[in-house]
Order: C-alpha cells, then sequence, then structure tokens
C-alpha cells in the first residue's frame, strides 16, 4: 500500500500552481492564447489527478502512534539502601575535604544514558549559596542527587513536592537538609530577631521560616548565636519533613528511607552529619 507520506509529497508537487495562483502569487491565465489553453487543459488534469488521489488516501491506513514509554512517574525501585547512601555521601565528602575529588565531566554517552531516566539515591535539601554545591562537596555527578537548593535550606509547598516525587517515583531513599557555616539567610533572619532588622517583601518572606530556629537556638546558645541557628534549622526542617507527607512517613515506618541533617564547614570543607 501506497504510504500516506508519498501521496502528500506527490499531491503537493501537482498542486503547487494552482495554489500559487489561488494564493496570490501568480497572473490568472488566459484562454485566449495558445499558453492559454495549455495552462487551462493543465489544471484540469491536475484536479483530476487530485480527485484520484484523494480517493487514495481514503483507503490509506492511519499511522499508528508510536508506542510510548514508561513514564518517569512510576514508582521506581531503590538502589541503594538508605544508609548505603548516607555512607556513599560521607565517603564523598571525604574525598572532597581532602582534595582527591573527581570534577571530570560526565561522557557523552552517560549524558545519553541519563536522557533515558534518572535514578538518585539521595535528596539534598540545599541553600543557594554558590559555596556550597552538594554535587561538588559530596563528590558526585549528574543524575546521582536530586537537589533541591533555596537560600536557608527551608522548604516551602512546592520544595515538599519535589522531594515527595524523588522518594516516591525516583527510589530516593535517603533526604540530607544541608546548611552551611556563615549562612547569609540565617544570619538575616538573626538580625530580624534580635536587632528588629526591616526586609523588604520577598527577603522578608524567605526569612520568616528560619526565625523558631533563631529562637530556639537563643535559648540554649546565645554566645554563637548564627551558628547555632544554621544548624537548630536544619534540624528543624529534617524533623518537619519526617511528618509533612503521609508517603514519607509510610517509607520511614518501614525503613526504606532515611531523613538526616547536615553542616557543611566553608573553611574546611568537611560536612558534619547529625546522623
Amino acid at each position: 500500500m501506497v504510504s500516506r507520506r508519498l501521496l502528500l509529497g506527490a499531491l503537493a508537487g501537482l498542486a503547487a500552481p494552482a495554489l500559487a495562483f489561488a494564493e496570490g502569487d501568480g497572473h490568472p491565465p488566459s484562454l485566449l492564447t495558445k499558453k492559454g489553453r495549455r495552462t487551462a487543459r493543465a489544471l484540469n488534469h491536475q484536479a483530476g489527478d487530485k480527485a484520484a488521489l484523494d480517493k487514495a488516501l481514503a483507503t490509506v491506513k492511519p499511522m499508528e502512534a508510536e508506542p510510548a514509554h514508561a513514564p518517569e512517574t512510576e514508582a521506581a525501585p531503590q538502589a541503594v539502601s538508605p544508609d548505603e547512601a548516607l555512607g556513599r555521601l560521607k565517603q564523598g565528602n571525604a574525598i572532597f575535604a581532602r582534595g582527591g575529588a573527581n570534577i571530570s565531566l560526565p561522557t557523552m554517552l552517560r549524558v545519553a544514558e541519563l536522557s533515558k531516566g534518572q535514578k538518585p539515591f539521595a535528596v539534598v535539601i540545599g541553600c543557594s549559596d554558590s559555596r556550597a554545591a552538594p554535587e561538588l562537596i559530596f563528590d558526585c555527578n549528574l543524575g546521582e542527587l536530586f537537589v533541591v537548593r533555596v537560600a536557608g535550606s527551608t522548604v516551602s509547598r512546592e520544595g515538599l513536592g519535589s522531594i515527595v516525587y524523588a522518594v516516591e517515583h525516583l527510589g530516593a531513599p535517603l533526604i540530607v537538609v544541608l546548611g552551611h557555616t556563615k549562612c547569609g539567610a540565617v544570619g538575616a533572619a538573626v538580625d530580624v530577631a534580635t536587632k528588629h532588622a526591616e526586609l523588604h517583601g520577598a527577603l522578608h518572606e524567605m526569612v520568616l521560616p528560619i526565625i523558631p530556629a533563631v529562637l530556639e537556638a537563643g535559648e540554649k546558645h546565645p554566645a554563637d548565636l548564627q551558628d547555632a541557628a544554621i544548624r537548630q534549622n536544619v534540624r528543624d526542617i529534617a524533623g518537619r519533613l519526617k511528618v509533612a507527607d503521609g508517603i514519607l512517613a509510610e517509607k520511614l515506618e518501614q525503613g526504606r528511607l532515611k531523613i538526616a541533617s547536615a553542616c557543611y564547614d566553608l573553611t574546611t570543607g568537611i560536612v558534619a552529619f547529625d546522623a
């Protein structure tokens, strides 16, 4: 059977002169001239050919849709256990902290493989600070970490959705809430809580979720409030995640998920885990 594509191509070629005229790109042929009569006969012939082609097209079976690939939203099995995932992060940071991190770019073969799907072994909730990129400080590469970053390492409703997606549909067995020393967002929250500093618009909204951690840290470690608030903030966020969504709570109860907090030292490159 003739394919629809070939028939359409033939039709396009035959009908081109008539289409050009209909769209105002030509001049009407005069039937009083020999050339005009030849043109009229040609158009009549094309009209007959078009009718025949239309009849043939009506018998062509529509092209079948390509088989759909399995959507990435299907639940994915875990490749490693929560403890194994945590061990990989700790090992990667140890490599980074001693200056032996592997910063080579992935091959194009690896890039092509990742285009078919992803299976990160950990979710890292980190700060947007340019000095605290999780992929670097944990010596990881494309496809290994599912990263959610916002200043202060806080988690919005949208961020929670991203985390649940990574755990439920990508099979990530570990969530790490990562803070870092000298965090500017936490420092701003400290100024708001202790000095009544005024921040405008979105900046004010950014630090509001951190203020409870500042107040709590102030009761325990008033001498070094910013550092204490940084660590309290990630601990609080990790604690809230454990009860923030039924999927996360269920996997925690089953032992298929671990949620931990940690703090990255900008000076030494070392990540200190709370678990």
